[in-house]
């Protein structure tokens, strides 16, 4: 009987984690869209992913987060790298976006209902701009 409540409570370790890694696969996916979808002009598809209460919710206001983004930075390339981090109830997503002329690193907050609360950017300054 304690071999079989060891084996259960194994099982249900594996399947945490298994839950976990789908989890953060899917944020990452679902963040990477609202990256592409709010560079390629997709605003009311972005704002779709934010929660309510959010002032991003607003279509205005993701239309000048991109314009700004690629005023000061170029066309968006691509995302080069993506960290996930969770809490008990956030979870957030730290993208680094690749544009013509340089990088900004696009943090991005999710509730626990898995809705964007929170954007921020920051753009990256190279080591030989900085010297």
């Amino acid at each position: 009987m304690k071999s079989l409540r060891t084996v259960f409570s194994m099982l249900v370790l594996v399947l945490s984690f298994s839950a976990a890694a789908v989890a953060a696969d899917d944020i990452e996916e679902r963040s990477k869209m609202f990256i592409a979808n709010v560079f390629s002009g997709k605003y009311e598809d972005a704002a779709a992913m934010i929660s309510n209460s959010s002032s991003l919710k607003a279509v205005d206001n993701l239309a000048d987060f991109g314009i700004g983004l690629r005023a000061a930075l170029g066309d968006y390339k691509r995302t080069s790298k993506v960290d996930v981090r969770e809490t008990r109830s956030t979870t957030t997503v730290v993208l680094m976006c690749d544009f013509e002329n340089g990088q900004a690193k696009v943090t991005i907050t999710y509730n626990e209902t898995g809705r964007i609360t929170a954007v921020s950017f920051k753009p990256v300054v190279s080591q030989a701009a900085s010297k």
